[in-house]
């Protein structure tokens, strides 16, 4: 009896192995499957974002001296022609009186040429009436050729002094011109001197203090204005086509992760990074947050509505870090990887792996080989 049990526990193996073969790879398990479709879906297309703004302006020392004053300080709020700093300019200041003293002397001297040529024309006009007369009188022979040539002369010379005093009033216009020039040129400088604000906005950086010694083009201050403020959003270029200005976005911001803030697409910018492949997207939200600075970091969340596949994140198969997903191809279920896009409420976008009509059944331990019967088949949700 002993001998035998070996084999009856042998026998009984079989038999088991058997039964579950039978039951697992010769009877068909019933389960619902998901047919793929192509159909509109909204897709929450993510990516980074850095605050920024439109209208910012960077302040910079147009004339050469030392800081002499500075009126504002980082986020203190500028309004349009403000004092913002003044720069030493004594030495421009005496330069500027100089040069209108020397406009002045111009001007006098304008109008003493002027003076000059009216009495040099009064003497010319005489000469000439002289010069007339005696020519008339020349071939009755009542004027001698000494006499005549002596008023011939002083007419040639009454015209040649008006045609030199005309040259010097235009010398003295020239000069009250070039002195005028240095004049504006002095003024100009001397307001460089005194730096506003050339637009409404808040103060967000500041780079020097009282005593620097600055030279043209040196940075001061950046000023934004607050009402010009934006999420400059990158993304995929994939998705260029669903992007439409006005489209509804959602942002949260790595300072305040708790936070949602609602805003709207702007404007796309046209221009794909060649490394990144991705687009800038300008966004408007319709709230700050109680605390921001230029180049804080956010993400943004657009809404778009494209025809794609979709399917619940529940019908994701997962191996060695691969997504994947079981495919139902003459009853029997493989597993095929799969390329996921972005996400959709509870389902997300496939962009590679499947095809519309595609038959997919929910994930589970094992397929392989297993016959399967598919019932209750309906279409992949997507919303």
């Amino acid at each position: 009896m002993f001998r035998k049990l070996p084999f009856i526990i042998l026998g009984l193996a079989i038999i088991g192995l058997a039964a579950t073969g039978i039951y697992y790879y010769l009877l068909p398990t019933t389960i619902s499957g998901v047919s793929v479709e192509i159909q509109p879906v909204t897709l929450n297309v993510r990516g980074p974002a850095l605050l920024d703004a439109t209208n910012r302006v960077t302040v910079t020392a147009r004339v050469q001296g030392f800081m002499k004053n500075v009126s504002v300080d980082r986020n203190d709020t500028v309004s349009e022609n403000q004092i913002l700093a003044e720069i030493h300019s004594e030495d421009v200041a005496g330069q500027l009186l100089a040069a209108q003293a020397d406009a002045r002397a111009a001007e006098l001297s304008i109008a003493e040429a002027q003076a000059s040529a009216d009495s040099l024309k009064a003497m010319g006009d005489r000469a000439k009436a002289d010069y007339e007369r005696k020519r008339s009188l020349l071939p009755s022979g009542s004027v001698s050729q000494a006499d005549w040539t002596s008023v011939e002369a002083v007419y040639k010379q009454s015209q040649a002094d008006i045609a030199r005093a005309a040259v010097g009033i235009d010398r003295a216009i020239a000069h009250r011109a070039s002195a005028d020039a240095n004049v504006d040129s002095l003024r100009a400088r001397l307001n460089d001197a005194t730096i506003r604000s050339p637009l409404n906005g808040v103060v967000v950086q500041r780079y020097r203090n009282i005593g620097d010694l600055l030279t043209p083009g040196v940075v001061l201050m950046d000023i934004v204005d607050p009402k010009t403020v934006i999420l400059a959003a990158r993304l995929d270029e994939s998705v260029m086509g669903t992007i439409r200005p006005g489209q509804r976005v959602i942002a949260r911001f790595t300072a305040e992760a708790d936070r949602q803030f609602s805003g709207s697409v702007w404007r796309l910018i046209r221009q794909v990074d060649s490394e990144t492949r991705e687009f800038e997207v300008d966004v408007v939200l319709d709230e700050l947050p109680t605390t921001w600075a230029i180049g804080q970091r956010a993400t943004v969340t657009v809404e778009v509505v494209s025809p794609t596949i979709a399917i619940g994140q529940e019908m994701i198969a997962r191996r060695n870090g691969r997504a994947g997903v079981w495919k139902v191809t003459d009853s029997r279920a493989e597993w095929v990887p799969v390329n996921l896009g972005y996400p959709s409420g509870r389902s997300i976008q496939v962009v590679g792996g499947l095809t519309a009509g595609d038959l997919i059944v929910p994930p589970k331990s094992r397929f392989y080989f297993e016959p399967l019967r598919i019932v209750g088949r309906s279409a992949a949700m997507t919303r």
